[in-house]
């Protein structure tokens, strides 16, 4: 499917409006933990690959996998493009900052993360712009830093009627491999499929090669 800038433009803003419309909604069918099968394990796999530093929860809607990051002992960076579900998230969570931002460019300095976990908010970006988003992952994390992100694979990709927002939202369903091909495409030296507890979805995490010295400042912290 080919976008221009405009139609890539005009589907961000709707995806925009469509949860900062639905928040409330949104956060009352998303907001334990209990209800997604193996997201506490995968959120711990995902802590113990971290380095130390600051993670940004890239989709963070109302809060719920910052929360549990937080107790583990994670300094919790939350980024939304919604500033409604960035309002629910900073009233549950003692986070070490907040942002709004559009993944497809973070208002970030490079190397400055230590990981980026982005639990299905790729996917309501066209295929074609989702190396656009690797690629900004993997700017603003530190050498050695860790990426993992949800997606649910398939073939197909619009704008479709899920249950838990009465608005459409747009979902682009991938293949692991060309997830993978992607992310190793735009600078990660590693990227691997590794299991979820929700049928149809899977994890790729991605690590950014290691080097001597990283530098860098968290803008937009709150």
């Amino acid at each position: 499917m080919h976008l221009n800038g405009e139609d890539l433009s005009a589907l961000v803003s709707r995806t925009r409006r469509t949860y900062d419309e639905g928040a409330a909604e949104y956060a009352r069918s998303t907001g334990r933990l209990d209800e997604f099968p193996g997201l506490d394990r995968e959120l711990d796999r995902f802590f113990a690959a971290l380095p130390d530093g600051v993670v940004l929860d890239l989709g963070c809607g109302a809060g719920r996998d910052a929360e549990y990051l937080i107790e583990r002992g994670a300094d919790v960076l939350a980024g939304d493009i919604s500033a409604e579900m960035l309002g629910y998230t900073r009233r549950r969570c003692a986070l070490f900052g907040s942002v709004q931002c559009d993944l497809l460019a973070l208002p970030l300095a490079g190397g400055v993360l230590a990981g980026v976990w982005a639990c299905a908010s790729v996917l309501h970006l066209p295929r074609v712009a989702h190396p656009v988003v690797f690629a900004e992952m993997h700017r603003v994390l530190a050498p050695g830093g860790v990426a993992a992100i949800s997606l649910k694979a398939g073939e197909t990709e619009g704008w479709e009627r899920e249950g838990r927002l009465s608005s459409p939202r747009w979902f682009s369903l991938r293949g692991p491999e060309a997830v993978v091909a992607e992310l190793t495409g735009v600078g990660f030296v590693s990227a691997r499929v590794l299991p979820c507890g929700r049928a149809n979805w899977f994890i790729v995490e991605a690590v950014k090669a290691q080097a001597s010295h990283s530098s860098g400042s968290v803008p937009g912290r709150t």
